[in-house]
């Protein structure tokens, strides 16, 4: 199992020290859920990192998970197979968070597991796809045809609900408000009755 684990920190270390390097277009990172390859835009991706449980945060939409400590900020969590409609599966050593930039906000989504950084040309990317409407694909911003694969790539600033959107504000508001009005981070604010 160490084997493993060590495997996985060199994958992530790896990917973490290319993506410090990139700077061209039609780059992404390519991670797996439920089997299945997607992919992100390279320069909205901040870092990878180990899947660390994160703090609930009640009232909120079932794919957020809760909020953890990056770098000393308060980071919200969505997890993309709640996100996409996929059963549960248990975290395991594979599972990680990436750390994206979306709607000039820092999120963490959880993945099933990394895979690689790819670059596409134009003509490897399809970018429409005709479903019927009554399938939700607005956050899909094209396919990537990789050899015999089929990646999905993944337009950020639409794969967020309006309620999942407003859920990260609150957090992110509060955060601030906490930041900005002089209150610690672990103090509890009230309000007048």
């Amino acid at each position: 199992m160490g084997a493993k684990k060590g495997y996985q920190d060199n994958t992530m270390d790896i990917l973490n020290q290319q993506l410090t390097n990139i700077s061209a277009e039609n780059q992404f990172l390519t991670f797996i859920i439920a089997g299945e390859e997607y992919g992100v835009d390279v320069l909205s991706v901040q870092e990878i990192i180990r899947y660390k449980k994160p703090t609930i945060i009640p009232n909120t939409p079932e794919s957020v998970k809760g909020v953890i400590n990056f770098r000393g900020e308060v980071v919200p969590v969505i997890d993309l197979r709640k996100k996409f409609g996929f059963k549960d599966k248990e975290y395991n050593m594979f599972t990680v968070i990436i750390i994206i930039e979306v709607l000039n906000k820092i999120v963490g989504v959880i993945v099933d597991e990394v895979s690689d950084i790819l670059s596409f040309s134009e003509e490897d990317i399809q970018g429409s796809l005709d479903f019927s409407s009554e399938i939700d694909t607005d956050f899909i911003s094209g396919m990537a045809k990789v050899n015999d694969r089929l990646i999905i790539l993944i337009k950020l600033a639409r794969l967020f609900s309006f309620s999942e959107y407003k859920a990260l504000k609150k957090i992110d508001d509060l955060d601030n408000l906490r930041e900005g009005e002089g209150f610690a981070k672990d103090e509890v604010v009230k309000e007048d009755d």
